[in-house]
């Protein structure tokens, strides 16, 4: 049931809003596809929802084209102090991670959203926000290993 949900009502509507953006900014699927490493067929498909798209793939591809992606559920929006905290958070770990593992910031911030090491620090804010440095770049380890190891099995 989830992945048909997915398939037709996330791949759509991020499908679409990817185009939307490409289009406007003058970017060809050629040129997007290039910048994500992705042939022009994927994007074309990503854009038509004939392939799944999470909504970390569409960051990616926001990302690559200068824009950023959020979702907001009706009646769950943070109030705007709360979010400037959670995003200034959870760019400091980016970049921490950034400079302890030798890496451009968009070299790590890639791999974080893959490896749902994000994720991890937005969920988990509240408590990770009150530890050392040290012990936030050792937790990220360990979620983005255990979530690579995860991906690894499932292909």
């Amino acid at each position: 049931m989830k992945n048909k949900f997915e398939k037709q009502e996330n791949g759509s509507m991020l499908g679409t809003t990817i185009q939307q953006v490409r289009k406007a900014k003058g970017i060809t699927q050629e040129d997007l596809g290039k910048r994500v490493g992705l042939p022009k067929s994927s994007i074309s498909k990503i854009e038509k929802g004939l392939t799944h798209i999470s909504f970390e793939d569409a960051a990616l591809l926001m990302d690559a084209m200068g824009e950023k992606i959020s979702i907001q559920v009706m009646g769950m929006k943070e109030p705007d102090e709360k979010r400037v905290e959670r995003v200034r958070f959870v760019t400091i770990g980016v970049t921490w991670y950034a400079h302890n593992k030798k890496m451009t910031f968009a070299d790590a911030y890639r791999y974080l959203l893959i490896y749902k090491g994000i994720q991890f620090m937005e969920d988990n804010y509240a408590y990770e926000q009150t530890l050392p440095r040290q012990t936030l770049l050792d937790d990220l380890d360990k979620v983005c290993n255990r979530n690579r190891e995860k991906l690894k099995k499932a292909v």
